[in-house]
């Protein structure tokens, strides 16, 4: 099996492609903590059995993305803004600045202003802005429950499917979607977890803090992030299924900033 790991900036996306067939997993949500240190609760989301009450109610897109769009709303953001939010980690989130952690808000610059991104922190220019705007009115605007899964799921097929097709990837390969290059760290090792259940599973990162601070973590199956979907402002370490996995890092430079020979340390830790 051979895996290719890529990130488009432009989309603020992050897609993996896997030679063969995938192989499914099951997920249970649990809803165990929720806004903490990273906003307000209000008086629906004050105890345990209020959210569990309220995920008897949503599907699992709207409460995939139902806290992240409670915290944007809070600082009256449109309904699609505050989509726009969803599906990531506490980089993602309105904080009590009216902004992410960044100083981000999901609302288009200026066409003046001097604009300077990365894919950590990326303001949304006019364009991209109207463009995702007019995807959401066309499909999924005012939609919920069932049909805003089934909606959610046809986007991103016809999203894989265009990846696929300008890549001109062969017959049975597969596109899968990451909201960013951290969590595209846990694919390799669930493909290894999935084909070596009992086995220890060791993992090597290279270039070290010229790349996302969320890779280490992530690349042993841990949290790169206090917070997550379903889970809110969740306390735990490792994910589930992921234990046994251990690694060995590599940083970019060493502490004079002289570059380290990555192929060479990954030599001998292969």
């Amino acid at each position: 099996m051979r895996a290719f790991l890529t990130k488009s900036n432009c989309l603020c996306a992050n897609f993996a492609i896997f030679m063969g067939k995938s192989r499914g997993a099951s997920f249970k949500p649990s809803l165990k903590s929720r806004w903490g240190a990273f906003g307000k609760r209000t008086e629906a989301q004050s105890s345990s059995a209020s959210m569990s009450s309220i995920a008897g109610r949503l599907s699992a897109s709207e409460l995939y993305a139902s806290e992240t769009r409670a915290m944007a709303s809070e600082f009256e953001y449109s309904d699609f803004e505050g989509w726009m939010c969803t599906g990531g980690d506490d980089r993602s989130l309105i904080l009590e600045t009216g902004a992410n952690k960044y100083h981000i808000r999901p609302q288009p610059i200026d066409k003046s202003a001097i604009f300077r991104g990365s894919c950590t922190g990326n303001p949304p220019t006019l364009n991209g802005y109207e463009a995702a705007k007019e995807l959401f009115e066309a499909k999924l605007k005012g939609l919920d429950g069932g049909d805003l899964d089934t909606a959610l799921r046809d986007v991103f097929e016809e999203q894989r499917s265009r990846l696929a097709k300008y890549l001109n990837l062969p017959a049975g390969a597969e596109v899968i979607l990451c909201p960013s290059g951290s969590d595209a760290e846990y694919l390799p090792i669930a493909i290894a977890k999935a084909l070596q259940p009992d086995k220890d599973i060791v993992n090597g990162v290279t270039q070290l803090n010229e790349i996302g601070a969320g890779s280490e973590p992530a690349s042993t199956g841990k949290f790169f992030s206090k917070y997550a979907p379903f889970l809110g402002d969740h306390g735990l370490e490792h994910l589930e299924g992921f234990e046994r996995v251990g690694g060995v890092v590599v940083s970019a430079r060493d502490k004079d900033g002289n570059i380290n020979n990555a192929s060479e340390e990954m030599a001998h830790f292969s």
